[in-house]
Formats: structure tokens, sequence, C-alpha cells
């Protein structure tokens, strides 16, 4: 009983340690799982991005389905992967990089070309310098499955974490463009 004896509050103290020690030991779990994942060429979570999709594939490594936005797996051996999207959102992506790469456009020229054009990016949204950015330096537009970019622990503000913890798993996926584009793109960012 929760009476406000001695015992009772150190019992309580004991209860809480041990509740909180079982939640470090499960994130350690989770953790490792979902890194093992990543590097397995899975997807965990988040929007594909522009220019990508995301493939249902069974326990086989059969496609099941093309999962649109919202859409959720519904059977715990089911992976989700990313593949190419649209020939036409592809070919976006390649003349961002080549704006970038070649013709040496700020991203928000970039994304002002593309507006003007009238090149809707996604839900028809406009382009912006922060979406260009994105696209020039996301690894997942080269094939890679990667993981850890950013953190969002225990409801703290954001951290963006380095490229050596990331965990990536390269050619997870038919690319979207070299890596001497991303190179490139990522030398003159």
């Amino acid at each position: 009983a929760n009476d406000g004896s001695l015992s009772s509050a150190l019992l309580k103290t004991l209860k809480r340690g041990m509740a909180g020690e079982y939640s470090r030991e499960l994130s350690v779990k989770v953790w490792a799982g979902q890194s093992r994942l990543v590097q397995l060429g899975f997807r965990l979570g988040g929007i594909p991005g522009y220019g990508l999709r995301r493939h249902l594939i069974d326990q086989n490594m059969v496609f099941k389905q093309v999962l649109k936005p919202g859409d959720r797996k519904s059977l715990q051996t089911d992976r989700v992967i990313l593949v190419p999207g649209p020939a036409a959102e592809v070919k976006v992506v390649r003349y961002i990089y080549k704006l970038f790469t070649q013709e040496k456009l700020i991203e928000s020229a970039i994304a002002n070309a593309l507006n003007a054009k009238g090149i809707p990016w996604i839900d028809g949204r406009p382009w912006n310098r922060r979406i260009v950015r994105e696209i020039l330096t996301n690894p997942k537009y080269i094939g890679s499955s990667v993981y850890n970019r950013k953190s969002f622990k225990l409801h703290k503000t954001m951290v963006h974490n380095p490229p050596e913890s990331w965990i990536c798993f390269r050619r997870a996926f038919k690319p979207l463009i070299t890596e001497t584009q991303f190179e490139e793109a990522r030398t003159i960012v």
C-alpha cells in the first residue's frame, strides 16, 4: 500500500529504478533491431522523398504493393524498401543536380526555376531552398538506406548527427543519380 511509510517510499524508489533500468535495456534492444533492419536495406519510416516511392515486400522479398502516403504495413514480417519513383520526378532530381553542379546555381535559384517551370513538389506545393538542399545532401538519392541522421531523444531538441554516426547500407536500391554527382554536390555544399 502507498501509505507514506518509510518501507512504502523505499519500495516505490526501488520500483522506479527497476522501471528505468528496464527502459534503458529495451532502448538498447530496439536500437540494435532498427540498426540491423537498416543494414539489410529496409526503410524504417518517414516520407520517401521526391522521386522515390515505398514498396511493400513480404518475408521472401516478393513485391506486394506500392505504399501511398499514409499507408502502413500490416504484417510484422513485411518490410518496406525504397525504389525510384515516376520517371518525370527522377528527371527533375537529375535536373536539380545538373543545375547545381554544372550551372552553379544556388538552391534558392533552383527552387525558383522549378516553380517558374510549373513543376510542383510533393502534393503540388512549391519548391523552396530547404527542399532543394535536402535533395542535394541526402544519400538516399544514390541508393543508400540511411538511419540516425537526426536524433530526437526524450523530447529534447533535435540533433543533427555527424555522418560518422549514421547507419548506412549502400546500394540498397537503384540510385537516381551517380555517386560522382552526389560527391560533387556535397563538395559544393
